[in-house]
């Protein structure tokens, strides 16, 4: 397992936004609700676009430098093996403020080798700026048909890793389907998410569902704006019901929509706090399992109940107190 800060644990909204355009940078990272937010160098930028991806990289910098981020994670997406096989975007922004990056998203993986030459380029850098080696995390796209062949190989090529994000569109694309529109519900597609949930879970990092690509752009009617908004919670619903633990979204109500869907409910809060009391009585008084509400407990369902308490604890919605009296870290 991977030995995560509890603060990568709340990942509910991943707001992505391109870092050539500052006022949404500036935006996105002092103003935001997001829990983190990602400074894009990759899809904003075309390919071959010398101008257009100096002004990001230095966008991407000045952000690390200057900006408030509160306490939203930090993260940028270079270009990817394709288009940057050098990782010279990589080796840019950490070596100019590589102590102010809390990690990267990586994207178009589709082997685990990519991984650690990744992880090895980054140790390479965090020796040479002088900062703690593993401080930069990893965040992987998983978006074609071999990646998610593999997604369980890539989760454990790094003990970087601190999520695996799932980007349906591209790997709708890789299937190679002909004339089936994509559609959120769709059996291969939910086969990927199945595979993409277990392979982050295998490890212990959160799962990062799809961006919902209808906008309420200011082009289309009310009602229309309405039904995008819509389609976005139903969307993260789906997904939440899939066992991810987050959402990317591309503006600040998607953000929203996301953080109301994936936040913890008060009740599942209170629920954990009681079982993992009641599992420690059991415990102490020399049993190995307990029946809690008529349920039994035991091992594995005091696990699932240290995940949601410690998640509760990354949010401040945990009293430190009880935290320390269950041994939640």
């Amino acid at each position: 397992m991977i030995d995560l800060p509890a603060r990568y644990l709340p990942q509910m909204a991943h707001l992505t936004t391109p870092a050539t355009v500052w006022k949404y940078v500036e935006g996105a990272c002092t103003r935001s609700a997001a829990n983190l937010v990602m400074l894009d160098l990759e899809d904003s930028i075309p390919a071959g676009d010398d101008a257009k991806l100096a002004e990001g990289l230095a966008n991407v910098i000045r952000a690390y430098r200057d900006l408030d981020w509160g306490s939203r994670l930090r993260f940028f997406r270079p270009r990817g093996r394709d288009l940057d096989p050098e990782l010279s975007d990589v080796a840019e922004v950490v070596l100019a403020c590589g102590d102010r990056i809390d990690g990267l998203v990586y994207p178009k993986v589709e082997d685990p080798e990519e991984i650690v030459l990744l992880d090895r380029r980054l140790g390479a850098l965090e020796k040479q700026v002088g900062i703690g080696h593993g401080r930069i995390r990893i965040e992987v796209l998983i978006e074609s048909v071999s990646a998610e062949e593999r997604c369980f190989e890539v989760a454990r090529a790094s003990g970087r890793l601190a999520g695996l994000v799932f980007g349906a569109f591209d790997f709708w694309s890789s299937l190679g389907i002909v004339g089936e529109p994509y559609r959120t519900d769709h059996p291969l597609v939910d086969h990927a998410r199945a595979r993409i949930v277990k392979a982050a879970a295998s490890v212990g990092v959160p799962a990062i569902a799809e961006m919902t690509l209808d906008y309420p752009t200011k082009d289309k009617s009310a009602a229309e704006q309405q039904a995008a908004l819509d389609a976005c919670r139903r969307d993260a619903e789906y997904a939440r019901r899939f066992g991810f633990r987050g959402k990317w979204t591309g503006i600040p109500a998607q953000t929203q929509i996301a953080i109301e869907v994936f936040t913890l409910p008060d009740a599942a809060i209170e629920s954990a706090v009681a079982a993992a009391k009641a599992y420690l009585a059991a415990v102490h008084d020399g049993k190995g399992a307990a029946m809690i509400g008529g349920k039994m407990a035991d091992r594995a369902t005091d696990r699932m109940n240290r995940v949601t308490l410690a998640t509760a604890l990354a949010m401040g919605r945990l009293d430190p107190q009880i935290a320390k009296e269950l041994g939640i870290a």
